[in-house]
């Protein structure tokens, strides 16, 4: 496996940088002082959906920080793949987790969310910030993130909590905003919360449309409360509010499906996404893992089959994926067209799941539907700028920067994060 690049640590807030241009080493900061991280995960929330709907609260933190054209997520961009991309800046094909339920082949076993996985660190490779701040004595309040139920060598978030989907949303905000409410010494400099809401709704009814517009009001109301709760307890000037989401959204329907199994032999591959409690449905893609004739007599057969499918081999796929896990990479990778559907010819497709999606994501990461937003604002982002879309595992950078810590390795590139940031988190010492 290709060892990921060795950042350089990057140096916080201009004060520090005149301090240390001067010969002077500058105490660290008061607790009082100091500056904090607010992470916020939204979850299937479009690069474009606030420039479609009415949201003043996300629209306010861009206008007094940096919302960049999209962010690139990573590959497949799916909810699992990228929540832990943001938290570890690494690609899947180093963190793992290649798919909301990857196999492994050394396990001989597929991921559940419903099992043991979410806290089992057979399955989590990489070093979260969270964790990166707690072995530096910075204190982190984790609510629900995708990977912070794992321990890793013993450490973990001061705060953190087994996902429970049921869990109002007014309620984890209630619960972030009283951490702040602690002694100084004993708040969080990093916290973050997720909220499914926004992708769970446009699952269901897709994107662009008035049910989108009412998640994303919901969300931003969300995040309002969050931004006022900081505000009357002192602490926004000094705190770097980060919106982040996951993958973008695309209209499907039933209709756009291609029943993979009528334009190839498939024995002899074991498809994962097709072999769930329900057996197989519609995907935005499918992996398959099984011996070369199987792989080579299935390449041959979907190779330009359809318009609509396009298929790839393990170590033949695109330079921007990133997801060729040496355990857990496919060896064979097959992905619709953004919109279109894949399923096998025996599919139940009656029940109520299939019948009501109407929109979905998995679809290749450099495209423009599949598109996250990033929005930062506060002491390392500067004001009302526009920059060029970037890649999701540039933010762990931007949290180190904001924190002064000292950054794990990572795949991430201190030369967007300067990008991104106008410089306020430079390239180098």
């Amino acid at each position: 496996m290709t060892k990921p690049r060795l950042l350089l640590r990057a140096i916080t807030g201009f004060a520090l940088l005149a301090l240390t241009a001067c010969g002077h080493t500058p105490a660290p900061p008061a607790a009082s002082e100091a500056p904090i991280v607010l992470m916020i995960g939204l979850d299937g929330l479009r690069h474009d959906a606030i420039d479609r709907w009415d949201a003043p609260n996300l629209s306010a933190l861009a206008a007094r920080g940096v919302r960049p054209q999209s962010m690139y997520p990573v590959m497949p961009s799916k909810t699992f793949t990228n929540f832990y991309s943001l938290a570890t800046g690494l690609y899947p094909e180093h963190h793992g987790m290649i798919s909301n339920a990857p196999y492994d082949r050394v396990f001989d076993e597929i991921f559940s969310n419903r099992g043991g996985g979410p806290q089992d660190p057979r399955w989590w490779a990489g070093e979260p910030i969270w964790i990166t701040a707690e072995r530096q004595d910075i204190r982190s309040g984790i609510m629900f993130w995708l990977g912070s139920e794992v321990e890793h060598d013993g450490v973990r978030p001061t705060v953190w909590h087994p996902y429970v989907h049921e869990m109002p949303y007014e309620d984890r905000v209630a619960e972030v905003l009283s951490w702040f409410d602690a002694p100084a010494a004993e708040q969080p400099r990093l916290a973050a919360v997720y909220f499914d809401h926004v992708d769970t709704i446009t699952h269901g009814t897709g994107p662009f449309t008035p049910e989108e517009g009412e998640a994303v009001a919901r969300v931003d109301a969300l995040v309002g409360e969050l931004v006022e709760g900081l505000t009357a307890r002192g602490l926004i000037d000094r705190t770097n509010i980060i919106i982040v989401s996951d993958h973008g959204m695309v209209p499907v329907a039933m209709e756009r499906s291609v029943a993979i199994d009528t334009l190839a032999d498939l024995d002899g591959l074991f498809i994962p996404e097709f072999s769930g409690r329900y057996g197989p449905g519609l995907e935005p893609y499918v992996m398959g893992y099984g011996d070369s004739e199987a792989v080579d007599r299935a390449y041959a057969a979907l190779d330009g089959a359809n318009e609509h499918v396009s298929v790839f081999r393990r170590g033949a796929m695109p330079g921007t994926w990133h997801f060729d896990h040496p355990d857990r990479g496919p060896d064979l990778f097959i992905l619709a067209e953004p919109g279109w559907l894949l399923t096998r010819s025996d599919a139940d497709l009656s029940g109520p799941w299939p019948a009501g999606m109407h929109g979905t994501h998995g679809y290749d990461n450099r495209d423009e539907t599949m598109g996250a937003t990033f929005i930062g604002a506060g002491p390392i982002f500067p004001p009302g700028t526009r920059p060029e879309a970037f890649e999701n595992v540039n933010v762990y950078l931007m949290i180190a920067c904001a924190l002064g810590l000292e950054p794990a390795q990572t795949d991430g590139d201190p030369a967007e994060v300067a990008r991104i940031t106008g410089g306020r988190c430079p390239a180098a010492d």
